[in-house]
């Protein structure tokens, strides 16, 4: 795929019919190739290391820059954070211009599928797919990286969303203004991972009765849609948290001003009978001076 004739990103935002179909279909390098072309290396590198690797799979992916904010240690992803992320008191977030970018290359690439959708255009692969069986090779393929996934038993499905989900609530305490905010499973959600028609399927029930069904990547069960679930304003658990402490913090207030008032109170009644002291003391000295002035008069008359 030619990239001499698709137009930058500036261009497409104001003009997105320019951008050609044929992009849509490309995978792999092609498309991290187009991505690099449009939004740069760092961008680019961020959805090769979470193989998100076609439109499709682009446009279905909740959050790209989820993957900075997991604890994950390798060199990769820390030169990624420096690029894409910013630290403010102690809180990585991620920078305007790149969360800009990306949000920009989603709407012209949503507004692209559109235009396929309408247009009923189909790109055919320049090299078809022979299903003769001469085409079926005797020896045992590679297993891809997506292959690998899908040996994952239930028991590893359920130990990676658990990871994640404590990843994230431990990152996202302040995002949702909770504090001491954790996610623990069987105390404020229920997961429930079954083998299903489909393959191995989750679902998650809130502490407010929803239930949420997971979706995946890669035939890997991802909690995105929890995480949208409990941002959302329709999660009466967390609106019930944010009331509680709402409710805490105005009541810790309201008896340190108590406390104060009492103080300042007391302080005021020690020093009004400091001065009403202060105020008696001289006039008792003037009356004894007084009566001995008188004494010695009465003397010296007699």
């Amino acid at each position: 795929m030619s990239l001499s004739n698709v137009p930058k990103l500036q261009e497409l935002y104001f003009h997105p019919w320019k951008l050609p179909l044929e992009t849509l279909t490309s995978v792999d390098d092609q498309f991290y190739s187009f991505i690099e072309y449009l939004v740069g290396s760092t961008l680019s590198n961020l959805l090769r290391v979470q193989e998100i690797n076609s439109v499709p799979i682009l446009l279905l992916t909740t959050d790209v820059f989820e993957h900075l904010f997991l604890k994950i240690n390798d060199v990769e992803t820390d030169l990624l954070r420096q690029g894409l992320l910013l630290k403010i008191d102690n809180n990585l977030i991620v920078k305007s211009a790149n969360r800009t970018k990306i949000k920009c290359l989603l709407d012209i690439l949503k507004i692209a599928s559109d235009r396929m959708f309408k247009e009923g255009q189909r790109i055919a692969p320049k090299h078809p797919i022979n299903y003769s069986p001469l085409a079926i090779p005797s020896a045992t393929p590679a297993v891809s990286t997506a292959n690998t996934y899908s040996t994952l038993t239930v028991d590893d499905q359920r130990n990676h969303l658990l990871k994640c989900i404590d990843d994230w609530s431990s990152l996202n305490e302040k995002f949702l203004n909770l504090k001491e905010f954790k996610l623990e499973e069987g105390y404020n959600f229920r997961l429930i991972v079954k083998v299903g028609t489909n393959g191995i399927q989750a679902s998650i029930e809130c502490l407010c009765k929803t239930i949420i069904m997971l979706g995946k990547l890669h035939n890997k069960l991802i909690p995105s849609n929890f995480y949208r679930h409990l941002k959302s304003p329709g999660c009466k658990y967390v609106n019930r948290l944010l009331k509680e402490q709402k409710f805490e913090e105005k009541n810790r207030n309201n008896s340190y001003s108590t406390s104060s008032s009492s103080s300042s109170s007391s302080s005021q009644l020690i020093k009004n009978n400091s001065q009403s002291t202060t105020a008696v003391v001289p006039n008792r000295k003037r009356t004894l001076g007084s009566t001995h002035k008188i004494n010695s008069e009465k003397k010296r008359k007699n």
